[in-house]
């Protein structure tokens, strides 16, 4: 069973306005819990508001994606042409798949092969050991960036906000996909 963690109640102007265009699972949870956190916060659900903007500067497939989760790691997850799930992995400049529909994915995250295929969860237990844990608008992020010759260790990471992260990922090493 899927431990969800409350958070922010959701604007109900934003719940209308998305509730035609995202899975009837996620605005159920928006209804139910807010902008919670699952997995031990792991993974955190995002306003896509917030976020809409910068993933249309930064992922290629941006302009046809909604953003509705976001990572530890400040990967941020999305739901692509109105259907499949992915992950835009902005930390390794890559993206991937992870289910043809968010009830898919829902499901997933109880499976242990899903979460070791496309989760950090040993390093993101280590990470949250060592740094304390997570607000709703932070991420661990690498110093030096990946992209820069930073090494994936926890000895390696910071607490920094999600959105300015990407941004400086992204003004590095450019658009995801790309």
């Amino acid at each position: 069973m899927l431990h969800i963690e409350k958070g922010q109640d959701i604007n109900q102007e934003l719940l209308k306005k998305y509730k035609s265009v995202v899975p009837y699972e996620l605005t159920k949870i928006w209804e139910d819990f807010g902008f919670c956190r699952l997995v031990g916060g792991y993974l955190k659900v995002i306003n896509p508001e917030d976020y809409q903007e910068l993933l249309n500067e930064t992922y290629f497939r941006g302009k046809i994606s909604i953003p509705i989760l976001a990572t530890a790691f400040g990967d941020v997850i999305t739901l692509e042409e109105g259907q499949y799930i992915g992950m835009v992995k902005y930390k390794n400049g890559d993206f991937v798949m992870l289910a043809k529909s968010f009830k898919r994915f829902i499901q997933n995250l109880d499976d242990d092969y899903f979460f070791e295929k496309y989760f950090q969860i040993p390093l993101y237990i280590e990470a949250v050991n060592k740094l304390g844990k997570l607000e709703q608008d932070e991420c661990f992020g690498y110093v030096p960036l990946l992209g820069l010759g930073g090494s994936e260790k926890v000895d390696n990471l910071s607490i920094v906000k999600i959105r300015e992260h990407i941004e400086l990922i992204s003004q590095m090493v450019g658009k995801v996909g790309m």
